[in-house]
């Protein structure tokens, strides 16, 4: 368990104290600050958090130290809460802060190096932005039903076609073995449509369905086995475990309303999820004939702990400018300059980010918040040379297995308008990103609107159209269709996703948090096993005493054909254990191999049926 450590504190004033001091900036002391230095347009009720460099003494920062002042006059209580897993200290404001104000972080000179210095005394402002725009309702809500309906909804399954949606497979060719994941939205309130969580095989036939009480997003497989879906009447996301029973939700602190967009679960309980914020923006200042009065929207992106804590945070208003936007109207009154659209860990634990109206990936420093490198859009830093047009208006973002990446590729201003799956080999230290792999139908299918681009294991890309029509369509490494399945017209999903499971892997769960001396594999129990058996796996800490390398754990059968991923995930240091079913796998000897970083190890296990 985590060790954290809160000190309460009602602030007066600072002692003096007479010392030697060593002065030092700002950015010599954090390695990660949030809010930054300056920012504007903060929630009026944010935490704040800061992270230390490795040469000062986390044990002299206390409320002694940290004076919170705002410029309309007065001292804030706060609460202060440290860590010790993220190395990263928490202040929780006992009250909202004053908007428009000025607010001040006092830094004493009791802060020490651990050579026993004391650092001079600084100072670390933000600015709460003017006015407290209302939470308003979430739009486009359908067929919502009534609270305690909906509460009996969630809590029941549904299998069978009352109010189910029309399925139709339009074209099957021995498609990937695995289960579909999606919902049914609609854009048009006139067309008839009853909201459901939806899994079912490649031929349709449904394996679980559930009504709900409202439009329902990003209906996913997390990877540690659990299902995720954002309900937009609820305004989160929720956990269901493999029996459909809600264990958790998950949303986004500090005063934002939870995106529906992206929702990405590690091992440890930590969360990737997004927010778009609202702010009142003079753009006559930044563009001619500019609304002085335009509401503008940002982007927020944070990583959320176990406990709910804000342990990361990312906003577009520090990084980003206005002006960087596309295709955006700057004269409109309401501007929509980011719409990030997709979050993903990268391998090195860098976020990598999809915003559709900068036509742009953005990877970000998750240590310090800083941008590490902008691709596409008005500030690309890469090289095209086999794909001029690059992509346009693009939704989700995934690194792939064999270090490449995949989107879906709308192409909203491509000319003829046509959307497509397209995969490109980064060198990122050159910045040249080269197309190794897309997929346009034939005749072009253009959805304007979401959609995603999911490598499944045995290479097959399935591909969501998002608003039109097909829903899905899994193609073949060479392009040839495997399996085409449509909702009926007028009816879409936001995404769609396809699992093998059931006959797998079914959940990694960390064992120990205790950091081992070193790599272990561990032989499976039991062994022979039928159909059930549980693989045990330790991960030391890396050079940063955080994260070793990414760790891939893998299943091959007996002529040494890659037959599963189970686990590709960076694993904070501790030992974990996975449940591997292999009802769906005949009789025989199968390996499984662990790399991390250097290590390798494999061993060898039986299925006996």
């Amino acid at each position: 368990m985590k060790n954290t450590f809160i000190i309460f504190l009602i602030l007066t004033g600072f002692t003096s104290l007479i010392f030697s001091s060593q002065k030092r900036s700002a950015n010599e002391i954090f390695t990660y600050v949030d809010p930054v230095l300056n920012s504007q347009f903060v929630k009026n009720n944010t935490t704040i958090a800061f992270s230390l460099t490795a040469g000062i003494d986390i044990s002299s920062v206390s409320p002694k130290t940290i004076e919170i002042s705002g410029s309309f006059g007065g001292n804030y209580r706060y609460e202060l809460v440290y860590l010790d897993d993220e190395n990263l200290f928490i202040i929780k404001p006992a009250a909202a802060f004053k908007n428009g104000e000025v607010i001040t972080l006092n830094f004493s000179a009791g802060i020490k190096e651990r050579n026993g210095n004391r650092i001079e005394p600084f100072a670390h402002t933000f600015r709460i932005q003017k006015q407290q725009l209302p939470n308003e309702p979430l739009l486009g809500l359908v067929n919502e039903i009534p609270e305690a309906e909906y509460k009996q909804l969630t809590e029941n399954t549904y299998i069978g076609t009352e109010a189910f949606p029309v399925i139709t497979v339009n074209y099957s060719n021995n498609p990937s073995p695995g289960k579909i994941l999606f919902s049914n939205i609609v854009f048009n309130v006139q067309i008839p449509n009853t909201p459901h969580l939806i899994i079912m095989n490649n031929d349709a036939s449904v394996v679980f369905s559930r009504q709900m009480g409202g439009q329902i997003f990003d209906f996913n497989m997390q990877p540690n086995g659990r299902f995720t879906y954002f309900s937009r009447v609820r305004g989160k996301y929720f956990e269901l475990d493999s029996n459909y029973v809600i264990t958790d939700s998950f949303y986004t602190g500090n005063g934002y309303l939870t995106d529906i967009h992206e929702l990405r679960v590690f091992s440890n309980r930590h969360a990737l999820l997004m927010s778009y914020d609202k702010q009142v923006v003079d753009m006559s200042l930044l563009y001619p004939g500019g609304n002085p009065n335009a509401l503008v929207t940002g982007l927020i992106v944070q990583e959320i702990d176990e406990n709910k804590n804000v342990v990361f945070q990312w906003k577009s208003w520090d990084h980003i400018p206005i002006l960087d936007a596309t295709h955006e109207d700057f004269t409109a009154d309401e501007i929509d300059y980011i719409h990030g659209n997709a979050l993903e860990l990268d391998n090195d634990g860098n976020i990598l980010l999809s915003s559709r109206h900068l036509d742009e990936i953005t990877k970000i420093n998750r240590s310090t918040g800083e941008i590490i490198w902008r691709m596409g859009g008005k500030k690309n830093e890469f090289q095209f040379p086999n794909d001029l047009f690059r992509f346009s208006h693009q939704h989700g973002i995934r690194r792939l297995f064999n270090g490449n990446i995949i989107m879906f590729d709308n192409g909203n201003y491509h000319s003829p308008q046509q959307s497509r799956a397209v995969e490109y080999l980064l060198d990122e230290s050159n910045k040249i990103a080269t197309m190794v792999w897309e997929y346009k139908n034939v005749p072009a299918i253009y959805g304007n609107a979401m959609g995603f681009a999911q490598r499944l294991e045995n290479g097959n890309t399935l591909i969501s159209w998002g608003s039109t029509n097909p829903t899905l369509t899994e193609v073949k490494p060479d392009g040839s269709r495997a399996l085409e399945i449509s909702f009926s017209t007028g009816v879409f999903s936001y995404r769609a996703f396809k699992y093998s499971y059931g006959g797998g892997f079914t959940g990694i769960h960390p064992v120990s948090n205790e950091s081992p001396s070193g790599y272990k594999l561990s032989q499976n129990f039991p062994n022979p096993f039928n159909p059930v058996t549980k693989i045990r796996f330790s991960i030391p800490a890396g050079q940063n005493g955080a994260y070793a390398s990414a760790s891939v754990l893998k299943l091959y059968d007996a002529l040494g054909k890659e037959l599963r991923v189970l686990v590709n995930e960076e694993l904070r240091p501790g030992s974990y254990e996975i449940d591997f079913d292999g009802s769906g796998l005949s009789s025989g000897v199968y390996f499984y191999r662990l790399s991390s970083g250097a290590f390798t190890d494999m061993k060898k296990m039986v299925l006996v049926k």
